[in-house]
């Protein structure tokens, strides 16, 4: 279950940096959507977050890292998804 967690979060951080690069760029040109813009900047590196191992915090379980990468991918989906009827 380690391994699978493990591929999960690369293989949510690889899906979401478009997204990163995308949220980089509105970044500069949202005013007041700054807060929601910064939280998908952010949201492909949570589960990278949860994967590592702080000293005072004890290490998740590997399926609340995959659950954290799986729901990651789908606000990534989505996020596209929006990007995309927007262009359209």
């Amino acid at each position: 279950m380690r391994l699978v967690a493990a591929l999960l979060v690369w293989l949510a951080l690889l899906f979401g940096l478009p997204q990163v690069l995308i949220c980089g760029v509105l970044l500069f040109s949202s005013s007041w959507a700054m807060p929601l813009v910064l939280i998908f900047l952010l949201l492909p590196f949570v589960p990278l977050v949860l994967m590592q191992e702080v000293r005072s915090w004890q290490t998740l379980p590997p399926a609340a890292t995959a659950t954290a990468a799986l729901l990651s991918i789908a606000a990534s989906g989505g996020f596209y998804w929006m990007v995309f009827a927007r262009m359209s």
